[in-house]
């Protein structure tokens, strides 16, 4: 390869950026690590699993609490050594309730970033000694403060209420000040004996447990209640309210996709968090040109479609060739290869991905409809996304000097050509049959 790079830096270039992004239709069933030769070296190194750490299916949730009316589940710990540093405090949740279902009152040890994947409903908080009664719509995103008392209910006739959730946690735990069979009620580690009696018959002996069946009538007058914030008596620094994600002006969009952002500028609450909440919406057959954010981890949730994600991870091989260095006649040191494995992964809803900052991905949607993907940003306080392709591609800004030394006076021209070829920006043409070959995919 050295050799290679030597005779032609431009078909280096083009190899590098094959071997980190193999940008061609297929049916990928296998997810895991694959080496710049194309070997499969199923978790070699990592936790055992194809794609580990940065990549989690279904079998990567376990179920907090499921009933006939909704189930809450928790995405496994960021704990692999090389996400514990940047995620390791954050865990992925979902929330699915039932039409007219009510989630009875309690508390989290742990702040949380709501995404309404579908549906609506109403979630009120009780916080700073007052009531905030809030109306929840598709595609509003919400912080909600660690300790906030809330309860909610689905106030849809028919469609069930789907929330994505990333909480940033403390021990995680959840507490309820009403419980009976399941869950317990926290006010029962207290011994006031002259009132147990009252207490128990209170808070403790209701069995409907954490969702339960709410009336018409109750349902219809929470809704009255709620409102899309605004009108509390509070500062609008300190207020609580849901955003609508999709209802922001799109960072990016064309025919290929569309991406909507909202960032600490929007909702100081995510400031607080150094966070930002985005939604990439990548048309089928397209895809997301390679990008990398220079500060932020993201950690992506697939919420509709499928598709695959490819990213270049940076390995060091102790297998690489040795070289004797002198030093007196006595010493000799290993030199490590540095290479690239790509790692990639068939997606589907429900999929999560961490994405490290520094690291070039792409996601590409399949060919039977759109791929939507929601992103934690997290650590996005002065966070850049960098493009490697496309008509905002970075690499455009290289001078003429530069590509003269790297490329070569003759590979200059071939350079600006391939470059230069795409003119549309972020979501781009998806790749085409495998066998037009990986340049082409990548850059016509």
């Amino acid at each position: 390869m050295k050799t290679l790079a030597a005779r032609s830096p431009l078909v280096a270039l083009a190899l590098c950026l094959c071997l980190s992004f193999a940008f061609a239709s297929r049916d990928v069933e296998e997810v895991g690590w694959r080496t710049a030769e194309g070997r499969a070296e199923w978790g070699k190194g990592h936790s055992g699993d194809g794609g580990r750490p940065y990549y989690f299916g279904e079998e990567s949730f376990r179920e907090w609490s499921r009933t006939p009316l909704g189930h809450f589940k928790l995405l496994e710990r960021f704990d692999d050594k090389l996400l514990r540093g940047s995620v390791g405090d954050y865990r992925v949740a979902y929330l699915e309730v039932a039409p007219r279902a009510f989630l009875q009152p309690s508390h989290f040890d742990a702040d949380k970033v709501l995404y309404v994947k579908e549906g609506e409903g109403v979630l009120v908080l009780l916080r700073k000694g007052r009531r905030e009664s809030l109306c929840l719509r598709e595609g509003d995103v919400m912080v909600i403060p660690a300790g906030s008392i809330l309860y909610s209910a689905n106030t849809h006739r028919s469609k069930w209420l789907r929330v994505v959730m990333l909480l940033n946690y403390a021990s995680f735990e959840e507490f309820f000040p009403v419980g009976g069979e399941g869950p317990d009620s926290y006010l029962s580690a207290f011994s006031d004996e002259s009132r147990r009696d009252e207490l128990e018959r209170v808070f403790e002996r209701q069995s409907k447990g954490e969702i339960w069946q709410a009336s018409e009538e109750q349902i219809q007058e929470l809704s009255r209640l709620c409102s899309r914030g605004g009108g509390g008596s509070g500062s609008k620094e300190e207020e609580i309210k849901p955003t609508s994600l999709l209802g922001q002006k799109p960072r990016y969009s064309n025919n290929n996709g569309r991406m909507h952002v909202i960032t600490g500028d929007e909702c100081r609450h995510l400031r607080d968090l150094d966070m930002e909440v985005g939604i990439a919406n990548i048309t089928s057959g397209s895809m997301m040109a390679p990008r990398y954010t220079t500060r932020a981890t993201t950690i992506a949730v697939v919420v509709e479609g499928r598709g695959y994600f490819e990213m270049a991870c940076p390995h060091k091989s102790d297998s690489g060739r040795s070289e004797r260095r002198e030093h007196g006649s006595e010493e000799q040191q290993m030199m490590k290869s540095r290479g690239y494995k790509q790692v990639t992964a068939q997606i589907k809803e429900g999929s999560v991905i961490v994405l490290p900052a520094g690291y070039p991905a792409t996601f590409v949607a399949g060919n039977d409809g759109n791929l939507a993907v929601v992103c934690f940003g997290v650590g996005s306080g002065n966070d850049e996304e960098v493009f490697l392709a496309g008509g905002n591609s970075l690499l455009k800004q290289l001078d003429p000097p530069a590509k003269a030394i790297v490329f070569g006076e003759q590979g200059r021209e071939a350079a600006d050509r391939v470059i230069g070829a795409q003119t549309e920006s972020v979501f781009l043409h998806g790749p085409q049959q495998q066998s037009r070959g990986c340049v082409s995919n990548m850059w016509s």
